[in-house]
């Protein structure tokens, strides 16, 4: 039987995976956010359940170039691993998101640009994000930390259309 304490490390992970998604600033004085969510293992389970829904909300593949990815099973794995990867450097891990020789590892703007992905996409996977994070009780500040880091990838990540952000000019 999992003991209490690491259920909610485990918890915390999935806050980690966030997706999407950020830059969290660190105060001296203060614990990273990847060590206040568990680290690395915790952080790969976190992705591990957020990438299973994305990859199944009937709402992200009316997209049709998330579908084409989310369809692909043979990549879904390795997703899961450059996510995670990702999430660690964001949150203040060690360096393990690194571009490889086949196209990996790639910046948030240089990523997602084919994907189209729109405003209203990009809120989707914002909650279930936050869905992700409530179902394994992370405390309130680590998810604002989270979501506050996966909404100021908004702007690059969002190219189906203008960001919200942004004015549309006619």
């Amino acid at each position: 039987m999992v003991r209490k304490s690491k259920l909610s490390g485990l918890l915390m992970a999935i806050v980690a995976s966030a997706a999407l998604l950020f830059n969290v600033s660190v105060c001296a004085e203060e614990e990273s956010l990847y060590s206040r969510l568990g680290g690395s293992y915790n952080i790969a389970l976190t992705v591990d359940h957020l990438v299973d829904k994305i990859y199944v909300n009937r709402a992200l593949n009316a997209n049709p170039a998330l579908k084409r990815v989310h369809d692909n099973v043979d990549t879904k794995a390795g997703f899961k691993v450059m996510l995670t990867n990702w999430v660690i450097n964001e949150t203040g891990g060690p360096k393990v998101y690194l571009p490889d020789p086949f196209g990996r590892g790639k910046s948030m703007k240089d990523s997602h640009p084919h994907l189209k992905i729109t405003n209203r996409e990009f809120n989707i996977i914002m909650v279930e994000c936050l869905h992700t994070f409530y179902a394994f009780n992370v405390p309130d500040k680590e998810i604002k930390d989270l979501m506050t880091g996966l909404e100021s990838y908004r702007n690059v990540i969002v190219t189906g259309e203008k960001p919200v952000s942004e004015p549309v000019r006619k």
